[in-house]
């Protein structure tokens, strides 16, 4: 019942969360999937239990899917998911999302990637044992950003956000640095299937990064907030970490949201062109 009511408050903030929130039902609630290991097997255990438990189903999703019958609603009566300016946020399809995605990812889970350095030898026996694996990420990766990257109007112009510098300074300072950092992403990328596939099932793995990319990928605009909600739930499923890491992640968060109110209340610009909407002084934000 805590998820439902954290659902209603989650889709009515922010209205394309309701793809990710899939992610809070999962029929691993009875254990079934974990039995198995094999991927075929734990889908077609997956369309049993779905048959066989129908109408038990049916109530349990009943709180759930009246949040989806709510943003039926909402969709009807704003003729849209977007709230505001709807020809400035148009679904595109923006691959490299995923790609920051995992930067982000990794930024913010920093104590836990450098940890994981320790199974690093992991990584160099994926590279040797499952090379059509690691070739197809890479593949894949290099064509989302060669055909579909996307630089959005609002993320060139508005100089109050973090991601206009981030984008000018790090992401889009040469043509080539995302390709420099695909082995960052690459992984991140594994060790989120190997944290999430120790508690979860592979379909619990396949549904989570479904969800993820079916709601970033549509945005065009990079905006940190598309990646709170996926990180979160990446974080809440990760297995427990020493109290050394753990301390070193709340130090970590602790610093940055230092950093982000002292710049917000301290560093101010003007703008040379305003209106009643913006109005000087401007601040630093997310």
């Amino acid at each position: 019942m805590l998820g439902v009511c954290y659902l209603y408050w989650l889709v009515t903030v922010v209205p394309s969360e309701i793809i990710i929130s899939n992610l809070l039902w999962d029929i691993e609630n009875r254990g079934l999937l974990q039995q198995h290991d094999d991927f075929v097997s734990q889908m077609g255990i997956a369309v049993r239990v779905i048959l066989r438990y129908l109408l038990q189903y049916l109530l349990l999703l009943l709180p759930y899917l009246l949040v989806l019958a709510g943003f039926g609603v909402f969709i009807v009566f704003n003729g849209g998911i977007v709230v505001g300016d709807k020809s400035a946020h148009t679904a595109v399809l923006h691959f490299p999302q995923f790609l920051y995605f995992l930067l982000f990812l990794t930024a913010f889970s920093l104590p836990h990637m450098v940890q994981r350095l320790r199974h690093s030898h992991l990584t160099v026996l994926y590279y040797v044992f499952k090379p059509v694996h690691v070739l197809l990420f890479f593949v894949s990766a290099v064509l989302a950003l060669y055909f579909f990257k996307y630089e959005h109007p609002y993320l060139l112009a508005d100089n109050r956000h973090y991601t206009f510098y981030i984008w000018r300074k790090i992401l889009n300072r040469t043509s080539y640095i995302m390709y420099y950092l695909l082995p960052v992403c690459f992984y991140t990328f594994l060790n989120i299937v190997a944290l999430l596939s120790t508690v979860h099932s592979k379909f619990f793995t396949l549904l989570y990064f479904l969800c993820v990319a079916s709601q970033i990928v549509p945005q065009g605009l990079l905006e940190f907030r598309y990646f709170i909600l996926p990180y979160l739930l990446y974080r809440l499923h990760v297995p427990q970490h020493s109290w050394v890491v753990l301390f070193l992640e709340l130090c970590q968060y602790t610093l940055i949201n230092l950093i982000t109110v002292k710049v917000f209340l301290n560093k101010t610009f003007d703008w040379d062109i305003t209106d009643y909407l913006t109005p000087n002084p401007q601040r630093f934000m997310w």
